[in-house]
């Protein structure tokens, strides 16, 4: 059973718990460390306290602190807004992740996640996709998609999806989208 509010959302494999005073220390820890990024992601270079105001003030990424059913902290996800078009009221939600211990990568933490939000993300009127990209090299998160019902688009860039990839080759990075559901 799949419980959500406005602090956390959970169901019976894990707990996403909103970034807040007591969890931002270890969400920054992870964030600037290169063994929780994994080696599908990027160390970004800014600061403990530009990361905090991130975590905890901004309105378009909605950051969490994932822990399993034993309340174990895990990892970090977030959905993000984007309005690639005009259909005002509308928002197509960007889903990140990362599994922060290495031991705990391939036990399915990060499907149970995005799956968990996906869910809660079809129920908002606004929605009008949901999407993720990941590195071509990422078979494992590629899958995870899968399992979620993603529908893989292609490598990137695409003409409606126009990510900035911060001087990244957008050919290194696939696309995976949800778009065939009704909210309204």
């Amino acid at each position: 059973m799949n419980e959500i509010n406005k602090e956390f959302l959970k169901n019976n494999e894990i707990i996403l718990e909103r970034a807040n005073s007591d969890n931002v220390d270890l969400l920054i820890q992870w964030t600037l460390d290169p063994v929780a990024q994994g080696p599908y992601k990027i160390v970004p270079n800014v600061s403990k306290d530009q990361l905090k105001t991130l975590f905890l003030n901004n309105k378009e990424r909605h950051y969490f602190l994932i822990k399993d059913k034993f309340n174990r902290p895990i990892g970090r996800f977030y959905y993000r807004e984007w309005k690639f078009d005009r259909d005002i009221g509308k928002i197509d939600w960007e889903l990140n992740i990362f599994i922060a211990n290495p031991d705990e990568r391939g036990k399915g933490y990060g499907t149970a996640a995005q799956s968990l939000v996906i869910d809660y993300l079809k129920r908002l009127k606004e929605t009008k996709s949901i999407f993720a990209y990941t590195m071509t090299s990422n078979i494992a998160e590629q899958k995870s998609l899968e399992k979620c019902e993603f529908k893989f688009m292609g490598n990137l860039p695409n003409k409606y999806y126009k990510i900035d990839l911060d001087g990244l080759n957008p050919n290194d990075f696939v696309l995976f989208v949800i778009d065939n559901f009704s909210n309204d």
